[in-house]
């Protein structure tokens, strides 16, 4: 399983409990708040996904390839690379921007059916 397909995995799920968890949160060994993991995390995520994009061209994805090559066979290269370019930004303004986690879960529980 490559990298970017376990995060994409482990995303899906909750941090249960932070690296920093202490029993006993009056203890003042425990620096770390539960707001400050939680901004920590995301933090991670967002680096992870720029990280992501940069080092991951579009040709490099079998799903960016198979659109890229039927969208040529109908309206020719020069028109198909503006569109997988189009669709490209839609798909990451969509997934990484827009779509709340309600609708993610209705999504995935919608596949399962």
């Amino acid at each position: 399983m490559e990298e970017r397909h376990f995060r994409r995995f482990l995303d899906r799920f909750p941090v249960v409990r932070s690296r920093y968890y202490c029993a006993n949160t009056e203890r003042e060994s425990c620096t770390h708040s539960a707001k400050n993991e939680i901004a920590s995390h995301r933090n991670v995520q967002n680096k992870m996904v720029k990280k992501d994009d940069l080092a991951k061209t579009s040709d490099e994805d079998p799903f960016w390839q198979k659109l890229r090559i039927a969208a040529e066979k109908k309206v020719g290269p020069a028109k198909a690379q503006k569109f997988c370019r189009a669709f490209q930004s839609i798909h990451k303004r969509l997934v990484y921007r827009e779509l709340s986690l309600e609708a993610a879960q209705r999504f995935i529980n919608a596949e399962r059916n």
